[in-house]
């Protein structure tokens, strides 16, 4: 059995962002003795409703939410309310504001207009507490608390990853130890036990899972062409990604 890991945008959507509906009829094809994991920045609601909507055999993961199916399970990766609170109460006196998404709404914390340009676009919830479960959160704390806030996540088995500091402040984006992208396309691969793996994308970002898998195939239309030592012989345009699935 082959596992295909596969981006979405570009690699199986045209130059138009539009599935083919040859793309379609290809993949229930292939997906027939061989499994098919899209992994994509696209949020899980999107993917979802494309599975869905084309009545589709496959697994899919998405980035943007920390989220996915694997068959019919439901996999994800986030970090307890009951966490994010703790924070909120343990270093209120240091945290100017944080934020993050998910695939509907963002959460603000201590909303300030001059940051204006740092938050999310979508729709935006103002909070003083959480009540629900999130894959990450952006916080931008006093740079002075800095190793005691690092301490505190590091007890608390959290991931962090500094995004940006300066004199005052720091934003330190938190995240379940999970949420390592690496892990979870190791976790992916791990499930499904194939005899093969096949990875094939269009961007740099893709080699995240394509350089985890045996063949690594770079689509015609893309500029990972000149890393990767096979392409597909047909670009997004005239379903590149399955006809090479299926006639490789």
């Amino acid at each position: 059995m082959e596992l295909a890991l596969l981006d979405f945008d570009n690699t199986l959507t045209n130059s138009s962002s539009i599935v083919l509906k040859e793309t379609i009829l290809d993949i229930k094809k292939y997906t027939i003795d061989n499994k098919i994991c899209i992994i994509s920045n696209s949020s899980f609601n999107f993917l979802n409703e494309f599975k869905n909507n084309n009545l589709l055999n496959i697994s899919f993961y998405s980035i943007k939410d920390s989220m996915g199916i694997l068959d019919d399970k439901i996999i994800k990766s986030n970090i307890s309310y009951l966490i994010l609170n703790e924070i909120l109460n343990k270093f209120s006196n240091s945290i100017y504001t944080g934020w993050t998404t998910n695939s509907i709404n963002s959460y603000i914390y201590n909303y300030q207009d001059r940051l204006n340009f740092f938050y999310p676009l979508e729709k935006r919830i103002i909070i003083d507490k959480f009540d629900i479960d999130l894959p990450s959160f952006n916080f931008a704390i006093n740079i002075n608390l800095k190793d005691e806030f690092i301490n505190y996540l590091n007890e608390k088995n959290l991931g962090y990853e500094i995004i940006a500091s300066d004199l005052k402040r720091i934003i330190i984006k938190i995240f379940a130890k999970d949420f390592n992208n690496l892990i979870i396309f190791k976790k992916i691969i791990k499930y499904f036990n194939p005899d093969i793996t096949i990875g094939i994308g269009d961007s740099i970002e893709n080699l995240s899972f394509i350089n985890l898998c045996d063949e690594k195939i770079a689509m015609l239309n893309s500029n990972l062409a000149a890393k990767l030592k096979k392409t597909t012989k047909y670009d997004n345009d005239h379903n590149g990604c399955l006809r090479f699935l299926l006639n490789q």
